[in-house]
């Protein structure tokens, strides 16, 4: 006799998991909770507690490569254990994703010592520190100041870096450092160098993640030998430039966690808020913000989980696409949130009463998002110079084969994914965006709903503009070019939602099967384009029910069919 057929698995197993070791970041009670974040944080400290359950979880296992002893095997995997850590605790997800900042160009062009050294310490919980931003360079990485200087025997560093995480507590860093014949990257050892040769700077005051390492460390006559070089010689910005492409999509996650939880907030307060007899989820203003708040962060995920899944199966398009995706998932999560105060009116500014003042901590750190990995302003430079040498090259009839969307499309399942030094990233793509240029394709498949065809047609006609602007100004840095950079990721990110809806919706099943989340999170994108898009009210209602269904059933706000830890849930206030 034999049982049922098993599930197949899924990129989405390893973050069911972590939420159910975890606990529900609701229960005061569990490590991980926000009411512990919150009191850490009123401190400007580490929140301990929640440290300690991410490394008894094994977080830090999943920012070391499986082929370096670690259990990094899927990025768009390790999305899922980010989201859901930046549900609780958004400060431990970014001080292990300082870690990986600083381990990654050595996953990447590291030799063998260099990789068995960074993964031995990684796995024995030690932090890393990416030590590349200086005061007066900011993201300008050419004016960076810090020099190792050829000296018998290796190099000598010189120089201050400022506002990098994990500055204090760092076993290991990454350094930037201007040298000969040009920027390198240099691997510190602090275990193997004297005290006296680095300095560590004071913890940098923030308003938000304040339980972060957020520092710096000075380099005095910091003598290395030549194995701390990582990679060529003169190819550190380079390096630095593809390692980037990693980490900066990976933000999108924390983005999402801590909009989840800003979300999950705003949903139960509205709930029980009771307002002119009813409660106040009941009236159309609050429940239009709340549906508005949900489009994003699904418009969010969407290009979120694209981007993520291409580090995996498209990893030569991420010159482009992490760009896109680090411009478009920050800036939704955050709008998601505004919303999400809106919602909470007076009581997003009272330190008491809705979830133990959990929201306003999530506010302040979610703020940071679009700055980190480099500004909007960077990411839309990046995008810029990226789409005027495509539009070039497709001027000179140089063509890319194409990327078959069915294989980007199809979050959940697992698909070969090489690790970072088996598929190095280039600094330029050049191609196509396969996701903008199969719009037609979408505008297509939705032409039986009139509506959503209207909506995808204004996507492809932004398209086109945002196109013969960019070969017209070629790569200049023009207002009309970083205005045609912006629009094109705001197409991407709607045509990210139609290609989900078209080749995904089934089986993901649940809400992603429901029209409702596609033609209010398409109005959104539309909106932001400066377009006329009519409401749809229907839409918004019925995509607030499905959000009341997913907190009640301890599901995730998502389109993702995750189920979370059984969600601890405070006994509703009484209200006049």
């Amino acid at each position: 006799m034999t049982g049922a057929p098993s599930r197949p698995p899924s990129t989405f197993d390893l973050a069911a998991e972590f939420e159910r070791r975890l606990g529900c970041p609701f229960d005061p009670g569990a490590a991980m909770s926000l009411a512990g974040g919150v009191r850490a944080d009123a401190l400007g400290a580490e929140p301990a507690a929640a440290y300690e359950a991410a490394w008894s979880a094994g977080l830090h296992e999943h920012i070391v490569p499986v082929a370096e002893g670690g259990r990094l095997a899927s990025f768009e995997e390790f999305l899922g254990v980010v989201r859901a850590v930046s549900r609780r605790e958004p400060a431990v997800s970014v001080g292990l994703g300082s870690t990986l900042l600083a381990a990654m160009p050595v996953w990447i062009w590291g030799d063998d010592e260099q990789r068995r050294r960074v993964a031995e310490l990684v796995l024995a919980r030690a932090w890393g520190t990416a030590a590349i931003s200086e005061r007066s360079a900011g993201s300008d990485l050419l004016a960076t100041r810090t020099r190792a200087t050829p000296a018998a025997g290796g190099y000598v560093l010189d120089g201050e870096k400022w506002m990098v995480g994990n500055g204090r507590r760092s076993s290991f860093a990454t350094v930037l450092a201007a040298s000969e014949p040009s920027f390198g990257l240099f691997l510190l050892d602090f275990a193997a160098l004297g005290g006296e040769l680095v300095r560590r700077l004071p913890k940098i005051p923030t308003h938000g993640l304040r339980g972060h390492d957020l520092s710096g460390l000075a380099l005095s006559g910091c003598r290395v030998g030549p194995a701390a070089l990582l990679g060529r010689r003169g190819r550190g910005v380079e390096m630095l430039t593809g390692m980037l492409q990693f980490t900066r999509t990976m933000v999108g996650a924390v983005s999402l966690g801590a909009a989840d939880t800003a979300l999950r907030i705003a949903l139960r307060h509205a709930r029980t808020r009771v307002l002119y007899g009813v409660p106040a989820s009941t009236l159309p203003p609050v429940r239009s913000l709340l549906a508005r708040g949900f489009a994003d962060l699904l418009v969010a995920e969407c290009t979120g989980l694209a981007a993520t899944r291409a580090l995996d199966v498209a990893r030569q398009r991420m010159p482009l696409w992490s760009a896109v995706a680090k411009y478009v998932v920050p800036a939704f999560c955050v709008d998601a949130v505004n919303a999400c105060g809106e919602v909470l009116s007076a009581r997003a500014y009272v330190r008491e009463g809705v979830a133990n003042d959990a929201f306003q901590k999530v506010a302040r750190d979610i703020a940071i998002t679009p700055v980190f990995e480099g500004t909007q302003l960077v990411q839309l430079d990046t995008i810029r110079a990226q789409l005027a040498d495509g539009a070039l090259r497709r001027g000179r009839g140089a063509t890319d084969a194409g990327l078959p969307l069915s294989l980007l499309f199809r979050f959940g399942e697992p698909a070969p994914s090489p690790a970072p030094r088996d598929q190095r990233p280039s600094i330029t793509y050049g191609g196509t965006d396969e996701v903008t240029d199969f719009l037609d394709d979408a505008a297509g498949a939705v032409a039986d709903d009139e509506d959503l065809a209207a909506l995808a047609r204004r996507l492809v006609t932004v398209r086109d503009e945002t196109r013969e602007t960019l070969a017209a100004v070629a790569t200049r840095r023009t207002p009309e070019a970083y205005e045609a950079a912006r629009r094109h990721c705001l197409v991407h990110a709607g045509a990210c939602c139609l290609h989900t809806w078209i080749r995904r919706r089934e089986s993901l099943g649940g809400l992603a099967t429901d029209r409702a989340w596609l033609s209010v999170a398409l109005r959104r994108v539309v909106e932001r384009l400066g377009l006329p898009a009519r409401p749809d009210w229907a839409g918004e209602d019925r995509l607030v029910r499905r959000l009341e269904e997913l907190d009640d059933d301890d599901r995730a706000l998502s389109l993702v069919p995750l189920r979370l830890a059984a969600q601890y849930r405070e006994s509703a206030p009484a209200h006049p």
